[in-house]
């Protein structure tokens, strides 16, 4: 492990009481004794945190790379989540919407069909690879901080993002600052902190995932920023289509070995059935 590690108390509470939770990669995840955060500490610096964003890849015991590639099988459940938050469109106060970690694009794509033209959409993407897929497909989407970006927001969405933040109150709050009147955020992260070690979906990631939070500790976040909780809403985190067990299963055949397909099979199901993936809508105040 190359990376300089610092070690840190409860980003979300600041207690300093730790139960160990799991051990992965060469990072050891804790569990805070007084919100119930599970967190990396010792965790990479800030600085080879960012790097490691920018490029995709984590230094571990093994170097972790987690740039993927587009997908566009996501852009119809997307459009669902939308619905099922939404209802049949978006308010019409909603004008400009900046996704924060928009990934390789496939949340904004449905935003757009969603949406329609009467929205402006920006993307925020550390990672240089998955921003310039992005903009080759159409999409505004940059490379750079929240502060680089002019202007408010009538909504601000952070899909998949909880998990890899520093310091989530200062950020959670930092967006709340470039929130119109009125506007939203729309948060999406696991609800897993409550799970036990031996239950909580693996890989974990780490160090690329830094947090795993539940439903009462992102509300805690969200209030403490100023913002009114309007809505729920949580999914399976696994997908329709056991994508991994075909892959484990094409592998596990070309090995001629089947515990493998069994495992991953169940796997899936038990995934299939459990809700731990929550989308959560915020209001700022007007």
């Amino acid at each position: 492990m190359n990376a300089t590690t610092v070690a840190v108390d409860c980003p979300v509470c600041g207690a300093d009481a730790i139960d160990p939770y799991a051990v992965e990669n060469g990072f050891e995840l804790v569990r805070c004794g007084g919100c119930g955060l599970l967190y990396v500490t010792p965790r990479p610096d800030p600085v080879a945190t960012a790097v490691a964003h920018q490029y995709g890849l984590h230094e571990g015991d093994t170097t972790l790379a987690v740039t993927g590639r587009y997908r566009p099988d996501r852009v119809r459940p997307y459009l669902r989540i939308l619905r099922d938050v939404h209802g049949a469109s978006l308010p019409p106060t909603c004008r400009r919407w900046l996704d924060i970690g928009c990934g390789h694009g496939e949340f904004l794509t449905a935003l757009g069909r969603f949406a329609g033209d009467d929205v402006s959409l920006i993307g925020l993407e550390p990672n240089v690879t998955k921003a310039r897929g992005c903009a080759a497909r159409g999409l505004d989407v940059r490379s750079v901080g929240l502060e680089e970006v002019d202007g408010n927001f009538s909504t601000i969405s952070l899909l998949n993002v909880f998990s890899h933040l520093q310091d989530p109150t200062e950020f959670i709050a930092g967006c709340v600052a470039r929130l119109d009147p009125g506007g939203e955020l729309l948060l999406e992260t696991g609800d897993t902190a409550d799970l036990a070690a031996v239950d909580h979906p693996r890989p974990l990631f780490l160090p690329d995932h830094l947090l795993f939070a539940n439903e009462r500790i992102v509300h805690r976040v969200l209030t403490e920023a100023g913002l009114q909780v309007l809505s729920v809403h949580h999914y399976s985190a696994a997908s329709a289509v056991p994508v991994q067990v075909i892959r484990e299963c094409q592998r596990a055949v070309q090995r001629g070995d089947v515990p493998p397909v069994l495992a991953a099979t169940r796997r899936w199901v038990r995934e299939r059935r459990r809700r731990i993936d929550m989308y959560i809508r915020a209001r700022r105040p007007d």
